[in-house]
């Protein structure tokens, strides 16, 4: 009886117990949690320290994906340690792709990672999974394929949905709270200062060279650095809006209208963004990189009644150009569909569209008191234009207007959509 009691008490105190001697088996498919995110820093100078808010949200869907995948392929006959060590060379291999928005492909990670024992595929993603939501705030998502695509927004016919297929290709999103991102961007005027001093420090500021482009200080504890003009992250929101608006196709012809009204053409002349050998591109050319990057998708479509006929030679530049635009619809990229999601543009678009609507009504709001103060309506016209309260009162009221007023739009766009819009 006392070695029994032993071993209860070591294993309440948190020593080994007999199963857990039996998961140090390389074979077994009840392989070891603790393999991944925290031992990251052996290799990478400490950076395994650097777990942050998203482990708590991510530790749950890590340990379901990990319990899925590891029933689904064991440890294909790899050692911990050696499943450590490749699910390293897998997040570097996706940090590294990453700042080029270059997609990871299921067989150029196979060909890299694990050349010699595909089947170990399964536990090492489960793992380098791991690292990268608990070290790096991001996670490995597989993208939808072009069929899958296509299919939002279809009626099923079916009762039962089919499976959707695995694309095989990859891409790097982050799992931080979007609420922690957002508090993180604001300005600290004490981290502010700390930043200024050091690079006074170091020389490469003077005393009043704080705004220089060479180096200038955010005060924010994410100091963001963008790898592309903050002007086409904008032309790419706006783009997924219209298209969406439109039913989630937009022919290019319309397309080419609506940026029109933003004064946007396909040869307007843009900044050129990181990674291009480009020393300037147009509009078009960077739209061909969105679609490069799978943020877009330029789909050609056959034409009403078939081939043109040989009289389409004759036609004019122009009306040969504005036919060939005739043959391409615009939809959304996977890329879009698992880093943005519809559910966050249709927000994108209902919010700016409520917030011009309600600055145009307080604008008209401060015109009509002006308008009572200069016609003299009577003192109490005059007074109560005056009133702060009064007028407090009618802010809220169009407040809550607006609220409504953006409530509907969101209903609006996923109407005209034509089914619940996706989330990421």
């Amino acid at each position: 009886m006392a070695p029994r009691a032993t071993q209860a008490s070591q294993a309440r105190r948190g020593g080994p117990s007999q199963s857990q001697r039996r998961r140090d088996g390389a074979d077994s498919e009840d392989e070891d949690e603790d393999y991944g995110a925290m031992d990251y820093d052996d290799d990478e100078d400490g950076e395994g320290n650097m777990a942050g808010a998203s482990q708590a949200r991510t530790g749950s869907q890590s340990q379901a994906d990990g319990a899925n995948r590891r029933r689904a392929g064991g440890t294909g006959g790899l050692s911990t340690e050696e499943i450590k060590r490749r699910a390293n060379d897998l997040v570097r291999m996706a940090l590294f792709e990453e700042p080029r928005r270059q997609t990871i492909r299921r067989a150029d990670i196979i060909k890299k990672v694990l050349p010699e024992n595909s089947r170990g595929f399964n536990v090492v993603l489960d793992t380098a999974q791991r690292i990268l939501r608990h070290t790096f705030g991001m996670e490995l998502v597989e993208l939808m394929t072009r069929s899958d695509r296509d299919a939002i927004g279809e009626e099923k016919k079916e009762t039962g949905k089919k499976k959707s297929q695995a694309s095989g290709t990859f891409i790097l999103r982050s799992t931080l709270n979007p609420e922690l991102i957002k508090l993180a961007n604001k300005k600290n005027d004490k981290l502010y200062e700390e930043e200024v001093n050091s690079l006074r420090a170091l020389g490469l500021i003077g005393e009043e060279q704080e705004d220089q482009d060479y180096e200038r200080p955010g005060g924010a504890i994410l100091a963001w650095k963008p790898v592309e003009p903050v002007a086409l992250t904008g032309i790419l929101q706006l783009v997924l809006s219209l298209i969406l608006a439109n039913g989630r196709v937009l022919p290019e012809p319309q397309l080419k209208r609506q940026l029109k009204s933003f004064h946007l053409y396909f040869n307007t002349k843009l900044p050129s963004p990181a990674f291009s050998s480009r020393d300037e591109q147009t509009l078009f050319d960077h739209l061909s990189d969105m679609i490069k990057q799978n943020y877009l998708d330029r789909v050609r479509v056959p034409m009403p009644g078939g081939a043109p006929t040989g009289g389409a030679r004759r036609k004019s530049r122009k009306a040969a150009d504005e036919e060939e635009e005739g043959l391409y619809e615009w939809r959304w990229g996977s890329r879009a569909h698992a880093e943005i999601g519809e559910q966050n543009v249709a927000e994108f678009i209902c919010d700016f569209m409520r917030k011009s609507w309600l600055d145009e009504q307080l604008k008209l709001l401060g015109e009509d008191e002006e308008d009572e103060e200069r016609t003299g309506a009577g003192r109490r016209g005059k007074n109560a234009a005056r009133n702060p309260r009064r007028r407090a009162e009618k802010e809220a009221e169009l407040e809550d207007k607006a609220e409504k007023y953006g409530e509907r739009l969101l209903k609006d766009v996923a109407r005209v959509a034509g089914s619940e819009l996706t989330r990421v």
